[in-house]
């Protein structure tokens, strides 16, 4: 009765939203769930390989010095070791020796890039190392496996293990939905009057309850105060999968202009002239990011397949392999080595020049992953997650007291006190016979 007379004091605005946040809840919540644990399971998973794979000596160290063996140079070793191919790829890497791939040539005439030959050469003296083959040590396995792990829960949290074009829908709109739900229910959690006993429950956990008033102040405290932050999480995450969502973020935090549309980078195919001059160029481009940026951890360049006319040269150069929001992405003529402005790519810019909803664009990766402040934003974005992955635990445990919970109580209550009648009126029925007392005989 006293839970009907609340619901007839409640606005229809009030009932609507609690109404959405119940059905909206129970919805998605074993999807959130799953993508929470994932994601908790995922968060650290550098320290966790760098924890259990001990670090080798640096031999080699990726700097801005002029001493690294250059581009051309790589490409005149390639063609001396394997005549008529042609390099498709050079990547430098910290403390790892500078690798390249080759493109060969297959009986059609067609130029096919070699993903799995990796050759290795010294970043210093240009010293050829071999080919990058398989490691069969116990630390290699060891890496191979943990590797494996972090790819299943990373799966699970962006696809649900499914097809991408069918999990990554599901869980952005699940993630949609469970905003959705956060936002209800701080509508739900917010009081009419604000009482001192009201003030204790919307802020304060009782823990000397019982396990239900506990379960309950989880689901309703702990919800408030990261509401915020929990709520970022989520936006952070479906900025990736939901195209509407993305435009709409990036037009209010960039005062009403549109995203840009990606368009392609072409190299000047009436400039063939200056392939000569390329080599000189394109090294001192190379070398002029290796010193704007100190000590990557690595610097990838793409050359276009050969067929490919107006290709253009792709460079990606990755500061930190925890964090993106430094990195940076290149396009250059093949034909003269000269930069092309490009928008293919969200890095096409350095971090400085971008204005501040550029900025938050960039940094949404690293907010949402937890590593923009590296350690300690990690565990805060863990026990976020963890948190928002309770929530529809707690939830669902709440509607379920509420729903049977109090009838089970009231139907055990009604037995015991059909029981006690029962007894009681046994008892009564158990007449007992009137125990007669005589007076004593007294002899006068």
């Amino acid at each position: 009765m006293a839970v009907r007379e609340k619901k007839r004091n409640l606005s229809i605005f009030r009932l609507v939203n609690n109404w959405l946040h119940l059905w909206l809840g129970l919805i998605s919540g074993i999807i959130v769930f799953i993508i929470c644990l994932m994601a908790c399971l995922w968060v650290f998973n550098y320290e966790i390989i760098d924890l259990m794979i001990p670090k080798k000596e640096r031999q080699y160290i990726l700097a801005s010095s002029k001493s690294l063996i250059s581009p051309s140079k790589i490409t005149s070793i390639a063609d001396s070791l394997y005549p008529n191919t042609v390099v498709g790829g050079i990547t430098y890497t910290r403390d790892y020796p500078v690798s390249f791939t080759i493109q060969k040539q297959n009986k059609d005439g067609d130029r096919k890039r070699s993903k799995h030959e990796i050759h290795l050469l010294h970043p210093y003296t240009g010293a050829y190392l071999g080919l990058q083959k398989e490691d069969s040590s116990e630390e290699a396995q060891l890496r191979e496996k943990l590797n494996s792990f972090f790819a299943w829960t990373l799966s699970g949290h962006r696809f649900l293990w499914l097809p991408r074009d069918v999990g990554r829908p599901i869980v952005n709109y699940a993630t949609l939905i469970f905003s959705i739900t956060l936002i209800t229910g701080l509508v739900w959690w917010y009081p009419k009057k604000w009482t001192k006993s009201v003030r204790d429950k919307s802020f304060k956990i009782k823990w000397k309850a019982g396990w239900k008033r506990v379960n309950l102040d989880l689901h309703n405290v702990v919800g408030f105060y990261s509401f915020l932050l929990v709520l970022l999480l989520a936006v952070t995450g479906m900025y990736y999968g939901i195209t509407w969502l993305n435009k709409a973020l990036y037009w209010s935090t960039n005062w009403g202009t549109s995203l840009p549309e990606r368009t392609s980078v072409s190299s000047d195919t009436t400039k063939t002239a200056y392939l000569t001059q390329f080599p000189a160029v394109f090294d001192k481009e190379i070398q002029s990011i290796l010193t704007q940026y100190k000590d990557p951890h690595y610097l990838t360049i793409t050359y276009p397949d050969k067929d490919k006319k107006e290709g253009a040269i792709s460079v990606y150069i990755r500061n930190d392999m925890d964090r993106q929001f430094n990195n940076r992405y290149y396009s250059f003529d093949q034909y003269t080595g000269a930069f092309l402005p490009n928008s293919i790519s969200l890095f096409n810019k350095d971090y400085e020049e971008l204005s501040a909803g550029e900025k938050f664009r960039r940094l949404n990766y690293d907010i949402h992953v937890g590593s923009i402040w590296g350690f300690p934003s990690k565990v805060l974005a863990f026990f976020l997650t963890f948190i928002a992955g309770s929530m529809p635990i707690t939830g669902f445990i709440i509607w379920y007291n509420r729903k049977w919970g109090k009838k089970k109580g009231r139907n055990k209550k009604s037995k015991d006190t059909n029981r006690d009648v029962q007894n009681i009126a046994g008892d009564a029925l158990e007449i007992k016979p009137p125990v007669r007392f005589r007076p004593k005989s007294t002899n006068m």
